[in-house]
């Protein structure tokens, strides 16, 4: 990968590759959470459309000029982290008040 990559944009692409490793152990793990990430995806992007195309976007910043994109994709970063804490650390959701 760092080879078709420039290396200023190294740290952006592990980023991007680790939010989609995380969304699809979601998916894989939960189908529950899965289902409704790629619902809000497809009210997105409409129907057909990957998980990288709404990395990609959030890499570029091509979400934050739309508030309604912008506002769907904080949803779905923000369930993504909570599911990947309520996998990995369940305890620092309750520790903070997120039961």
């Amino acid at each position: 990968m760092t080879q078709l990559i420039p290396a200023e944009r190294h740290d952006d692409a592990w980023l991007v590759a680790g939010c989609m490793a995380i969304a699809q152990r979601e998916v894989d793990a939960r189908p529950e959470t899965g289902e409704t990430i790629l619902r809000q995806i497809e009210l997105l992007y409409g129907r057909g459309v990957e998980l990288l195309r709404f990395a990609c976007d959030l890499r570029i910043g091509a979400v934050e000029n739309s508030p309604d994109r912008e506002a769907c994709a904080r949803v779905m970063l923000w369930r993504l982290t909570v599911a990947e804490l309520r996998h990995s650390n369940p305890e620092f959701l309750t520790a903070n008040g997120f039961d």
